[in-house]
């Protein structure tokens, strides 16, 4: 359940993450769905297969009582068996009589043998002891010495036989009785000489020895109680007396022997925890004694963890698949809107280059396309009001018709040459345009005077750029397009105007707009002198990056696109501007 609420967390925090992301909005409803199914499909079945656990638990531990139980019920048959045989013996009962102890070994070990039975005594019809024999080892089936008790004559079983007495199921009689080496399972019948009870044999099979094969047989421990519930033998006592292995029973465990489905307990033993169920020992119909089997507890708490752990790291792992699967249709769908939505702020900062790019056959296809033609339109109109602008600047002098358009283009072949973004060449071409716009606040008397101008005069033509920047503050035009006005006459090494600036400060717009102008001004007919040819306007231009005035890269770059330039510039009616050939040009060296 604390997995199920993380999650639920964290998926609410997915679902309140900024607006602005579309793909959230459209993962994470699924996110938390999958949360909520995953985790209570989870808890269900956690909680199902730890029933599914108990409950298989609770039947092998009812399934180990009934296998120890018949266990416990074979290893009496064997008894029975060898009881059997031995009273059947022909001269076993004579020897008996007689007291003869010699035959007797040799009458009954071959049979003792056969039936591996483990203790084997014949008592004559006082109780007393005639042979007692035991099995040296648990693979041997050589026999023993087995010396006389005391107390034989007065066990139950033996009381029983020698009285003559029968039950339902005949003339033979179990009991679980103390012996010198232990508690040990007994089976007694009688001895007759014809009509004549002349004595008694009982097979017997001691606790600590057949005990470990019951637990084999029944996966589980045993233990082996008297009727007051001290245990008497147990597997778990392998190394630990079992009276302090706190083997007995609970206060009510005894209740339950009368009971037919007995007594469920749980119990920490030797560190660890056991659920014992508790019942009647019955051989032959007789009550001789209490057993409980016990299982181990933890594998169910182990086992039912881990079913939490691989069914949580199930659930972590179908929710890394839907996150990714959400993520990718997500981004599938929303990547054209994004692309669409990133054109638009593109615009908004003022590159009217952008374009979505979009072509789906879908709705935001269509808003996409039905964008970028806005957009162009809009770049067209405003390019087209700019080079209208230029066209009314350039008309004030016709020597220079054109100059602008010219500067504007030049530099985007320049720009082109040296790698720039679309967005660069946009605002090269637009600082082109306006480059000069002012001139509009220089006198006539001066912009168009055909001879040497004076000191004041040429102050007045360089605060040209200062005015334009004037005029253009109040219009929200790039920082480029700025740069591109107020520093194209500006110089590497600080000679330029109007604010004097160095390398460090000058931007590659800037350099880019100060090559192109010169270039076209030297190659424009101008009313103090004529047009030079492009090599000669390269040499100039060559000599001034060596001084270190201008940038050698984009006087480099000049030279890769001049060629293609010039072919344009003599083809393109619009970058011829407007002119006035009746007036003469008065060519100066």
């Amino acid at each position: 359940m604390g997995l199920l609420i993380a999650a639920g967390r964290w998926a609410a925090g997915i679902a309140l993450y900024p607006a602005r992301h579309i793909h959230w909005k459209i993962i994470a409803p699924y996110v938390l769905l999958t949360i909520v199914l995953a985790g209570a499909g989870t808890y269900i079945a956690a909680r199902l297969v730890t029933g599914s656990l108990k409950e298989r638990f609770d039947n092998q531990l009812a399934e180990s009582a009934r296998v120890a139980s018949d266990s416990v019920v074979r290893r009496e048959r064997q008894h029975l068996e060898t009881v059997r045989g031995v009273a059947f013996t022909d001269g076993v009962a004579q020897a008996v009589e007689q007291g003869d102890s010699a035959k007797l070994l040799t009458l009954v070990a071959p049979l003792a043998a056969n039936n591996k039975a483990e203790l084997v005594q014949v008592l004559d019809a006082q109780g007393q002891q005639v042979l007692g024999m035991r099995q040296s080892g648990a693979q041997s089936l050589q026999y023993g010495q087995l010396p006389a008790a005391d107390e034989q004559a007065f066990w139950e079983i033996v009381q029983s036989v020698l009285a003559g007495r029968q039950d339902v199921l005949g003339d033979k009689f179990a009991q679980i009785a103390k012996t010198g080496d232990g508690y040990a399972l007994y089976t007694a019948g009688p001895i007759y000489d014809g009509d004549r009870l002349v004595g008694a044999v009982m097979v017997g099979s001691l606790l600590e020895s057949f005990l470990p094969a019951a637990k084999g047989e029944a996966l589980a421990d045993v233990t082996v109680y008297d009727f007051s519930g001290a245990p008497l033998a147990s597997t778990f006592a392998a190394t630990s007396d079992p009276e302090e292995a706190s083997l007995a029973p609970g206060e009510h465990a005894l209740d339950a022997f009368e009971a037919p489905a007995g007594l469920r307990e749980s119990k920490t033993l030797f560190g660890r925890g056991f659920a014992l169920l508790y019942g009647e020992l019955t051989v032959r119909n007789q009550v001789v004694g209490v057993y409980s089997v016990a299982l181990p507890t933890s594998f169910i708490l182990s086992a039912g963890g881990s079913t939490r752990w691989q069914m949580g790291l199930l659930f972590a792992v179908g929710m890394m698949v839907v996150l990714a699967s959400g993520w990718a249709l997500a981004r599938s769908l929303t990547k054209p809107l994004l692309r669409l939505v990133g054109t638009a702020r593109a615009v908004t900062a003022g590159d009217l280059t952008a374009r979505s790019g979009v072509r789906t056959g879908d709705e935001v296809g269509v808003l996409a396309d039905s964008f970028d033609q806005m957009t162009e339109r809009l770049q067209r109109q405003h390019l087209a009001t700019i080079r209208a602008l230029t066209s009314a600047i350039d008309a004030r002098d016709p020597y220079t018709a054109g100059h602008s358009a010219r500067v504007g283009q030049l530099a985007v072949e320049i720009g082109t040459s040296l790698g720039l973004a679309e967005a660069e060449l946009q605002h090269l071409e637009i600082g082109g345009y306006l480059h000069d716009i002012g001139k509009i606040g220089v006198r006539d008397n001066v912009l168009l005077k055909p001879g040497s101008l004076t000191p004041e005069e040429r102050e007045l033509i360089e605060r040209h750029p200062r005015v334009g920047l004037d005029i253009l503050a109040a219009v929200e035009l790039s920082p480029e397009v700025i740069a591109f006005v107020g520093g194209h006459h500006e110089k590497l090494d600080g000679s330029g105007y109007p604010r004097g600036e160095h390398a460090e400060e000058i931007s590659m717009i800037a350099r880019i707009a100060a090559v192109a102008d010169i270039y076209d001004a030297v190659t424009t007919d101008r009313p103090y002198r004529g047009a030079m040819t492009p090599a000669q306007a390269v040499d100039i231009i060559k000599r001034e990056a060596a001084q270190g005035k201008l940038d050698r890269r984009v006087v480099a770059a000049l030279e890769r696109v001049l060629a293609g330039w010039e072919r344009r510039r003599r083809t393109d009616p619009a970058l011829k501007g407007f002119r006035l050939p009746e007036r003469p040009l008065e060519r100066v060296a």
